[in-house]
């Protein structure tokens, strides 16, 4: 068997997104699933308020909340033929979803979009960021629009590291889809070069030459990748964020792209483009640390 998956759970509607689509890849890659749902200490604390109160009685929430899990995992179980593990833990989610994963070795960790608190930071896309600074696992955000069968895969790159290791997971988690590579460049200061008494001819100059570097680093970062079946390569001019997004409206299924590290400016303004990713693309997001 693979490597385990797991999926974290707060029962909200993008939780059970995320449950059918991990459950899926436990199928396809034979590999067990464990349902985590982490305790939030104060939400509990405030349940519990309401218990003690003579205004509502009922079961213990923790109780409630663990036969939930193994429900769920159960009905996952039966429905797909897998090994689906019920487990909760207590305490803040992105700490403990990671120490959880950390401990049983996990090859990929799955997520809703939206979690139940969306205002609250437990928005769990913003967990997912969160995740992939203190883990070295892949965090794939389930989107409600997709269907549970991954097919169709872009692979963002802008030629770096991180983008080369998000690749190979892409390549190592998904062998048998339909995979894309897209790298969007843009000419930088053409509205200064205009400006400057530049004309038309001297810009479009300069597109073929940004173009004609952006080709040979796709084809340099393809041949590092190697031998790759249903791989293909697009080069487009263009912002990042509004060309990945554009991509992944087309009939696409997941979106992988790299979490850029550093600091300062470059984490700003690279960050941005993986949450406008996140946040806006009409399909699943992979995102590699």
């Amino acid at each position: 068997m693979s490597a385990p998956i797991v999926v974290a759970t707060d029962f909200s509607a993008g939780a059970m997104v995320a449950l059918e689509r991990a459950a899926h890849l436990a199928l396809v890659r034979q590999a067990p699933l464990h349902v985590l749902h982490v305790f939030d200490d104060g939400i509990w604390a405030s349940l519990a308020g309401f218990y003690a109160s003579a205004a509502w009685y009922g079961a213990d929430p923790a109780l409630t909340t663990r036969q939930r899990l193994a429900d769920l995992a159960g009905d996952l179980a039966l429905r797909y033929g897998i090994d689906a593990r019920p487990a909760s833990a207590s305490g803040a989610a992105a700490e403990e979803i990671a120490r959880f994963a950390r401990s049983v070795d996990a090859a990929l960790l799955v997520v809703g979009k939206q979690g139940e608190h969306w205002i609250a930071d437990a928005l769990l896309g913003e967990t997912a960021l969160k995740l992939t600074k203190s883990i070295a696992l892949p965090v794939l955000v389930a989107h409600e629009q997709t269907q549970a069968r991954i097919e169709r895969i872009i692979i963002t790159t802008d030629f770096s590291q991180n983008a080369f290791r998000a690749a190979q997971a892409a390549l190592r988690l998904f062998p048998e889809t339909d995979k894309q590579l897209l790298n969007a460049y843009s000419v930088q200061f053409e509205g200064r070069m205009r400006l400057a008494g530049a004309s038309e001819d001297d810009i479009a100059v300069y597109r073929n030459l940004e173009r004609t570097r952006a080709e040979a680093g796709m084809r340099d970062f393809a041949e590092r990748l190697g031998p790759a079946q249903n791989l293909t390569k697009l080069v487009v001019s263009g912002f990042p964020a509004a060309t990945v997004l554009a991509a992944s409206a087309r009939d696409v299924d997941l979106v992988v792209i790299g979490r850029h590290g550093g600091s300062g400016i470059e984490e700003l303004l690279l960050g941005s483009v993986t949450r406008n990713v996140l946040y806006h693309a009409a399909c699943d997001v992979l995102l590699v640390p």
